[in-house]
């Protein structure tokens, strides 16, 4: 250290506060909502330790926490809990796990954010050894028949544009994806009346072979009756499946679009809450102004009136206060809005195009397993046999290999020799056969020749 210079001042460390949680596990009573059992680290002055162990509630506490967090923090989105039940069904694994996979992200998302992490009832709700009430109850700033005249009114001056027109796609995602969501679930619907309708339809099959004299004729109608019926339990799988994979998740997309929607709305309300106080204030300050020029000035008079100035200016001052750290955090929260519902968004899907995707490949796995007691219907070999009289009668089973295996689809019945410039997919037709125009010509020879080459 050099002589006569002060030492440089002690640097001053920055802790970074987090809250972490982990759910452990899911207690369900028949169909009642669950219980969730979830651990907690945290290194948050205000709680009494940094770990907790076994933490338990109810369905109904999340609720309450969501009820306050939104009603107490109007600068945040507060993701909305998620469902107590799946489609998956209560009391099956799918519906456990996937409980436990959704509130799992609520809790991440919930203590990822600096304001809500801090806010004094997430201390009582984890810290609560005997349930979780809120301590203190807020209510919202217009509820009822106040807040629905309120939106029909025409929306307040608002200096940012940014989060004005947010509000009507926020409103537009909501509409959209309930929509969606219903359309869906009209369709699983009529999915379940068609697998009803294909279990009828293999059962009536299966009574065509008290018609029949033929043994092979006999033992197609029983395969292909219980391939139907096995195909509309598919048709049931499927329609459960749909619903759970991207049904489940568009409601929950949805009433969170709606939560988003409703605190834009309440910013709209501070902002004519603000432009009433400005208004007070303007009105009080000419009432000062008026008493003060005038010729007999009353004190008492005079003194009422500054001092209701002063309030309205405080007032004014808090709420002009307010608005800005709502607006300024609002507009952070919109593009974490949005990220988390474009991933959301893809998850969901990208899981309902691979389950439906599964389902399809099982669906030809059936139909697959019948092709020999089709081709065994009669001696000529089926109808798979039209065109293809060079080929023995009689096929062995070990000869028909299965399209779809472990690995996905092999396509192994294709027929696939290098020609053109690809080199891959032979020519349907042959060029000479072309006439001037480049059309070919196709008769009845023609066209069973190219259905003898289908495996099936």
């Amino acid at each position: 250290m050099q002589l006569g210079r002060a030492p440089p001042p002690p640097t001053k460390t920055v802790t970074d506060y987090v809250l972490r949680t982990k759910v452990t596990g899911m207690e369900r009573s028949g169909k009642k909502p669950p219980l969730i059992r979830f651990d907690a680290y945290t290194n948050l002055p205000r709680f009494r330790t940094t770990q907790f162990r076994d933490i338990r509630r109810t369905y109904n506490e999340f609720l309450k926490l969501f009820k306050h967090l939104s009603t107490a923090n109007p600068e945040c989105f507060v993701p909305t809990v998620p469902l107590d039940t799946t489609y998956a069904g209560p009391g099956t694994d799918e519906d456990e796990f996937r409980i436990k996979v959704n509130f799992q992200k609520w809790l991440d998302r919930v203590t990822s954010n600096q304001i809500l992490m801090r806010d004094e009832e997430m201390m009582y709700f984890i810290e609560s050894d005997f349930g979780y009430s809120p301590m203190t109850k807020r209510k919202a700033p217009a509820t009822g028949l106040r807040r629905k005249a309120i939106k029909q009114l025409q929306p307040p001056p608002d200096d940012c544009q940014e989060l004005v027109d947010f509000r009507p796609l926020a409103k537009r995602f909501y509409l959209m994806s309930s929509d969606v969501r219903t359309r869906l679930e009209k369709v699983s619907k009529i999915r379940k009346s068609l697998g009803m309708a294909e279990i009828e339809l293999g059962h009536r099959f299966t009574n065509m072979t008290a018609l029949e004299f033929q043994s092979g004729m006999i033992n197609m109608w029983k395969k292909l009756g219980k391939t139907v019926m096995s195909v509309g339990d598919i048709q049931a799988i499927k329609t459960t499946t749909e619903m759970a994979a991207l049904g489940d998740g568009l409601l929950w997309l949805s009433n969170d679009a709606f939560v988003v929607k409703e605190t834009l709305t309440n910013r709209q309300i501070l902002i004519r809450d603000l432009l009433s106080a400005q208004s007070t204030s303007r009105s009080r300050h000419a009432t000062a102004a008026r008493l003060r020029s005038s010729a007999t000035i009353n004190p008492l008079r005079v003194d009422e009136a500054l001092n209701s100035l002063e309030d309205a200016k405080q007032i004014e001052a808090a709420l002009t206060a307010k608005v800005n750290r709502v607006t300024h955090n609002l507009i952070k929260e919109k593009n974490e809005w949005f990220a988390n519902t474009d991933e959301d968004l893809q998850g969901y899907i990208a899981e309902y195009v691979r389950r439906m995707i599964d389902a399809e490949r099982r669906t030809l796995a059936v139909w697959e397993s019948i092709r020999l007691d089709i081709r065994a219907a009669d001696g000529s070999g089926g109808l798979s046999r039209l065109g293809r009289s060079e080929l023995p009668p009689i096929v062995r089973r070990a000869g028909v290999v299965s399209s779809q295996g472990p690995k996905g689809d092999s396509w192994s019945g294709d027929r696939r020799t290098a020609h053109g410039s690809n080199g891959i997919f032979p020519p349907m037709f042959d060029d000479q056969n072309e006439d001037e125009d480049g059309i070919s010509e196709v008769d009845a020879k023609n066209a069973a020749a190219l259905l003898a080459a289908s495996t099936f």
